[in-house]
């Protein structure tokens, strides 16, 4: 795999060679004006970033490299080889087969809400053929529709559970796109995994002469391909089946090996890779230590701002954390949502949070991928996330505006307890997130490292000397021992052989604990041997602290 980092205005090679800009391996001025022009009188963007410039370029000028080989030497394999090392991407990606297919690849790894959707919506535009947008969840697909009919495009939807006359109205519109493209209105095509493996869909797919496939949230394709979605270890087949000029995988987080089986899965390990900024500098990192959660997530919430995220791991912790809050705190703008609702009850609880000035969003991770509401202020993390890049994928749905938000993590030693259980969990990925909620130094240069970011060992050797402003750690907030274990223990200690458990309960007079929670902390706490209650006939019962625990 080749390697690129435009975050610094520069490519790197994975040889660690380095490409100044002044002589550029992307020819970008060729293409500038039209790419400017769509996206401003279409989607209304007055300008593109660089590392949107930057991936389109490599789009179209991938797709025009291939066409034009493919119709100069159709069967001379060497002379296309040739072609391409000349050609002004010449690091694309290209890949060669003796049957004459030539296809460019490449993975663009850009931050969330870094607008990586414009990166092939600009292009569907300007090719010669459509484009095949593949994702992971129902939610984006719809999102992605209505969005893009916002703008006065309309596109395909392959999706299952389509009536016979919807996908006959949408094998019309195939047909006419086969017939005569350039008088066709179909620009973008959109699909999931499983549609795909329709021989009736797929062959009027490969009649349409798609230049161009893009495959968000590419992650899924490592996370979630050997059990979950085993559909996605097919789409290698898939892409050679449909031939397209160049394909491109979308992510906004993985870590070196997720990018590593991203190739191997899509690309057969071959494809040219294009890092972007993958710092969140706006977004705040913090990790709240305790034994109890709810008493904890209850007093998050009076110090926070709002619209708010919390994700919760299960379905049933979502609606009882949901509830929870609505009846302790009085809060009424507060709902949940996950896998397990009707599309019409994601629908409706999608268009409420989207404009809701200060609303509670209590999910589990079917809400978070491609959700695209930019004020969210705080997000955080009820139950720990199974890796790193899960982590910062789901922290990222704040602050898309690129103002200030907050990323808090809850956590408690059971945390990784829970994580150990599940066997489909690497030791790698544990750790990780380990080190992140344990961490006694930056916790923004763990998250770079453990994502791969290749700035880590030197633009950010200063953070660690000089607050980052992006961490408890460095701004010395950091709790390095869970609150409300350690208040307990103070007064059980204070008050020595005076209560029992039940007068603990009694004497706690803090409304956010209720009787349920003080007995689950001392239980913890007894199991691990912190405090024992005492046998002797003076004393019986009465709750002590471990000498070792003073």
């Amino acid at each position: 795999m080749n390697d690129y980092n435009f975050s610094s205005i520069q490519n790197e090679g994975i040889d660690g060679l380095c490409f100044e800009t002044d002589n550029p391996i992307f020819n970008l001025d060729s293409i500038e004006d039209e790419c400017v022009i769509c996206a401003k009188n279409v989607f209304g963007v007055s300008s593109l970033f660089p590392w949107q410039r930057l991936a389109i370029s490599n789009i179209l000028d991938g797709v025009m490299t291939v066409s034009n080989m493919e119709k100069n030497t159709i069967h001379h394999i060497s002379q296309r080889k040739k072609e391409a090392s000349e050609s002004p991407n010449a690091e694309f990606g290209f890949v060669f087969t003796e049957d004459g297919f030539t296809m460019a690849r490449q993975i663009i790894l850009l931050p969330t809400g870094a607008g990586k959707s414009l990166c092939f919506q600009v292009p569907a535009l300007l090719l010669p053929g459509p484009t095949l947008v593949i994702y992971p969840l129902l939610a984006l697909m719809m999102d992605q529709v209505r969005r893009l009919r916002e703008v006065s495009i309309e596109p395909i939807l392959l999706r299952g559970e389509q009536t016979d006359d919807e996908r006959r109205i949408i094998f019309e519109r195939l047909d006419s796109c086969i017939k005569d493209y350039s008088q066709s209105d179909v620009k973008i095509i959109i699909a999931n995994p499983e549609i795909l493996h329709s021989e009736k869909v797929l062959t009027k797919l490969e009649k349409l002469n798609i230049s161009h496939i893009a495959i968000d949230e590419a992650h899924c394709v490592s996370e979630w391909g050997n059990t979950f979605r085993p559909s996605y270890l097919n789409l290698n087949n898939i892409i050679k089946r449909l031939k397209p000029k160049a394909v491109t995988a979308f992510t906004a987080t993985a870590s070196p090996q997720v990018l590593e089986r991203i190739s191997n899965i899509l690309f057969d390990g071959k494809a040219h890779i294009i890092r972007g900024e993958t710092d969140r500098e706006n977004i705040t990192y913090f990790v709240k230590q305790c034994r109890i959660k709810l008493p904890a997530l209850l007093e998050l919430l009076f110090s926070v701002n709002r619209p708010l995220v919390i994700f919760a791991s299960s379905r049933e912790g979502t609606e009882h954390i949901a509830r929870y809050i609505r009846y302790q705190l009085g809060i009424t703008e507060v709902r949940f949502y996950h896998a397990g609702l009707s599309r019409t009850e994601k629908d409706e609880t999608e268009k409420w949070f989207n404009i809701s000035p200060d609303g509670i969003l209590v999910a589990t991770c079917a809400w978070g991928m491609g959700v695209d509401k930019k004020n969210i202020r705080t997000v955080i993390h009820y139950d720990i996330s199974q890796s790193i890049e899960a982590y910062v994928q789901e922290a990222g749905r704040g602050g898309r505006d690129g103002l200030p938000s907050k990323a808090i993590l809850l956590y408690s030693p059971e945390d990784i307890k829970i994580l150990k259980k599940n066997t489909t969990i690497s030791s790698r990925r544990i750790q990780q997130m380990i080190m992140y909620a344990e961490a006694k130094t930056c916790r923004r240069k763990i998250l770079l490292k453990s994502l791969g970011d290749t700035r880590e060992s030197s633009a950010y050797e200063h953070i660690e000397k000089h607050a980052c402003s992006g961490c408890d750690v460095c701004d010395r907030t950091a709790e390095y021992e869970a609150n409300d274990e350690k208040k307990l223990l103070h007064l059980i200690q204070k008050n020595k052989n005076i209560y029992t458990k039940q007068d603990i309960v009694n004497a706690i007079k803090n409304p956010l604990w209720r009787a349920g929670d003080v007995n689950n902390l001392v239980s913890i706490l007894e199991s691990e041997d912190k405090i024992y209650e005492n046998k002797s006939i003076l004393w019986k019962r009465k709750l002590a602290v471990h000498k070792k625990n003073i």
